[in-house]
């Protein structure tokens, strides 16, 4: 519990993203259980076979990083929080489950896959901080946040990355 599942999907969008964002990954979700089997929650425009298919989503590990919906995942641990405060982060963020999906900028209300892990990460770690990109394309303009900011945060842990 508590550790970060990144993807790199296989639709269009993601491969838009990931070019946007400069990283290897273009989803992020966070493990919230692993008993009886291993749940990511995380926002998403759209999660076939799956009901709702949008919004706050828990999905089982083996359909968040199945073959036709990611290239390439990766796990990360993030050794600054300890077990106690993961757990407060993963019980909180399932609270969220249902509300919609809200792709803007740092300074609105916002709600996507990278800042629905943040925001509940600063409530416990107020210093979290990754590292926010300045866009100014026709469709963006101002700060987003991409999941290559949670690749390279100190203080995290590759622990597993498909080949």
């Amino acid at each position: 519990t508590g550790d970060w599942v990144l993807r790199m999907g296989t639709e269009t969008d993601s491969r838009i993203i990931r070019k946007m964002g400069g990283g290897e990954f273009s989803h992020i979700g966070m493990i919230v259980a692993v008993k009886p089997e291993v749940l990511i929650i995380h926002a998403t425009t759209g999660e076939p076979r799956q009901t709702p298919s949008d919004g706050v989503l828990i999905t089982p590990l083996s359909h968040f990083v199945a073959n036709d919906r990611a290239e390439k995942y990766a796990i990360i641990r993030p050794q600054f929080l300890n077990d106690s405060e993961k757990q407060t982060i993963a019980n909180n963020l399932t609270k969220k489950i249902g509300e919609p999906f809200v792709l803007t900028e740092k300074n609105k209300q916002h709600l996507y896959c990278t800042t629905l892990i943040s925001d509940e990460i600063r409530v416990i770690k107020n210093d979290f901080a990754p590292q926010w990109q300045f866009m100014d394309t026709p469709i963006f303009k101002g700060e987003y946040l991409f999941p290559k900011a949670f690749v390279d945060y100190p203080n995290t842990q590759m622990i597993y990355e498909t080949p």
